[in-house]
């Protein structure tokens, strides 16, 4: 009976730790933030690092949005028909007013729920961008290239201070820049 109990307090234990291991995984707005090392780090050179970030936590392993579930609920252009949305600590913390340090990643699908067309994310850096509430705006391909825009624009990088961006979410509520919140 002793052997089974300690087995049994092993298992809890294992199972502590793994939980434990998982949570502390997810990056905070100080543990592990990908923020440009220095002013002199170009975009491109941001970009893939963030990229490389965003995978090496796990993203899709965060909490999701403000009211969101797991399953992929509507989106509009120009995201895709179907969005997934992750948050990490910092804006989950605090969804109402999300702090600097928060990441948003958004999962966008075509109309099958299945085909993933982009991953776009919005990362609030102190500092970046004060007149639109420090924003970063970043849209991947699947394979983590950053999207552009069409040739007849320029086909310019869709990141940083993306006016595309800005332009639409200044329009949520509280002005601040995160729509997630206003429901």
């Amino acid at each position: 009976m002793k052997q089974r109990n300690l087995f049994v307090w092993m298992g809890c234990l294992c199972v502590g730790v793994a939980v434990f291991a998982a949570w502390s995984v997810q990056p905070s707005a100080t543990a592990q933030d990908p923020k440009p090392k220095s002013k002199e780090e170009t975009s491109a050179s941001f970009e893939a690092r963030f990229w490389g970030f965003l995978q090496s936590v796990q993203y899709h392993n965060w909490a999701p949005g403000p009211k969101q579930g797991l399953e992929p609920f509507r989106g509009t252009s120009p995201h895709g028909t179907y969005l997934k949305m992750y948050v990490n600590r910092a804006a989950a913390a605090d969804p109402k007013s999300p702090p600097h340090g928060s990441i948003v990643v958004l999962e966008n699908y075509g109309k099958d729920k299945a085909r993933l067309l982009f991953i776009t994310a919005m990362y609030r850096v102190k500092g970046y961008d004060p007149e639109h509430n420090d924003w970063y705006w970043v849209k991947y391909n699947p394979d983590g290239t950053v999207a552009r825009t069409t040739p007849g624009t320029g086909s310019k990088p869709i990141a940083g201070k993306f006016k595309a961006c800005i332009d639409c979410h200044a329009r949520a509520k509280g002005g601040d820049f995160f729509y997630s919140n206003d429901k």
